[in-house]
């Protein structure tokens, strides 16, 4: 699958996170599951390169560059491309419950096999994995189609 793919050589570096520092967990936290998975490889790289040198950070200023400047070109594309994104998603979602039922689903992402349902800090703590996933792959398709 491409979006696993290309998740997983964007994160190639990142160490887990019981090796890193605890004060620098929450930059770790950040790439790890924040992070959009639109966002360029050297975005990616740059982040994770700053967590490995271990030097203290401010997450708000990380967060203000790398995560809502994103989110906010997201939304405008997202905004734009609303029925193409609702087809996407209906279609990923139904591709997703046919091949990942949602404790599999859960297991893999647990285990970290699967980058799937990768941004569930943004969702509400009850929202199913199958549809964190759906959601995810039908952004990752319109955007990187633009």
């Amino acid at each position: 699958m491409k979006f696993e793919k290309e998740m997983r050589l964007k994160l190639k570096n990142l160490p887990d996170h019981q090796d890193v520092k605890k004060n620098l967990r929450p930059l770790r936290h950040l790439i790890s599951r924040s992070l959009l998975e639109t966002t360029s490889p050297k975005k990616f790289k740059t982040l994770v390169e700053l967590l490995l040198k271990e030097k203290p950070v401010k997450i708000a200023d990380i967060r203000k560059k790398y995560i809502e400047t994103e989110l906010k070109k997201e939304n405008e594309v997202l905004k734009q491309k609303g029925k193409e994104f609702a087809v996407l998603k209906k279609s990923a979602l139904k591709w997703i419950k046919e091949n990942f039922p949602e404790e599999r689903l859960r297991e893999l992402w647990e285990k970290h096999q699967s980058w799937l349902p990768r941004r569930d800090t943004l969702y509400k703590k009850k929202t199913p994995f199958q549809k964190i996933a759906a959601d995810t792959l039908a952004r990752f398709k319109l955007i990187n189609k633009i």
